[in-house]
């Protein structure tokens, strides 16, 4: 029996995390995209969509994105032959706008003014996963897509070399790992430790790739271990 999954789209970062750390809890695979791209209508809008069983369990969709918007996502997926039905999609908008909820209904997906409560998912949700099948598996690839994440942190390496904590940028952030700019060089499959800096409990991670952008400056790829 696998999780249920989710997939959200939203250009927010700060919603992507919030929506992270509610699905996680309750359980949930998340996925986290800050536009549409991996999905196959955006790839290939004239083709039919060859997963054959649904990319996810849910699908929540911000109205106002890049490239489209969100009714033109879940439009799309539909005439694609998306599996995963439309009872199972929702879009948040923070726009009041009247054809936006008339086009969810039509469409049959839920709509939720921003900002959406906790308490306004759980009730959707539950009504949702009455409904799931969790012995059939989930269709599609686990892509995992970087969006824009630049926050100062201050870090440490396992062995420990020095005693002081060194610091560095995060410049990206996707589902499993961080970009790193860094002013040290780090050797692959070192271990990690973030201590400050992020919103975020000290996450840890090892070290998958690191290379010398000028001198003492260093771009360096973090697959999270504990993220």
């Amino acid at each position: 029996m696998r999780k249920p999954r989710a997939i959200i789209y939203d250009d927010d970062r700060l919603i992507l995390e919030l929506m992270k750390l509610y699905f996680t809890r309750k359980g949930y695979e998340v996925f986290l995209y800050s536009s549409p791209i991996v999905c196959p209508f955006h790839k290939c809008p004239t083709d039919s969509c060859d997963n054959p069983y649904p990319c996810a369990d849910i699908l929540i969709s911000d109205f106002k994105m890049p490239i489209m918007t969100g009714i033109e996502l879940l439009q799309g997926q539909s005439k694609l032959g998306c599996k995963l039905e439309m009872k199972f999609k929702a879009i948040m908008s923070g726009y009041s706008d009247n054809s936006v909820i008339s086009q969810c209904d039509e469409m049959g997906c839920k709509f939720f003014q921003k900002p959406v409560t906790f308490s306004q998912l759980s009730g959707w949700l539950s009504e949702c996963e009455k409904l799931f099948d969790l012995s059939q598996q989930s269709g599609g690839k686990r892509i995992n897509i970087r969006y824009e994440y630049i926050q100062a942190i201050e870090y440490c390496l396992h062995p420990v070399d020095k005693a002081e904590k060194l610091v560095g940028i995060t410049v990206n952030k996707s589902n499993s790992g961080l970009g790193l700019r860094v002013f040290n060089p780090l050797s692959v499959g070192q271990n990690v430790t973030i201590t400050g800096g992020l919103e975020v409990p000290p996450l840890q991670g090892t070290v998958m790739w690191c290379s010398k952008l000028s001198e003492n400056i260093y771009r360096a790829g973090l697959h999270l271990i504990n993220g």
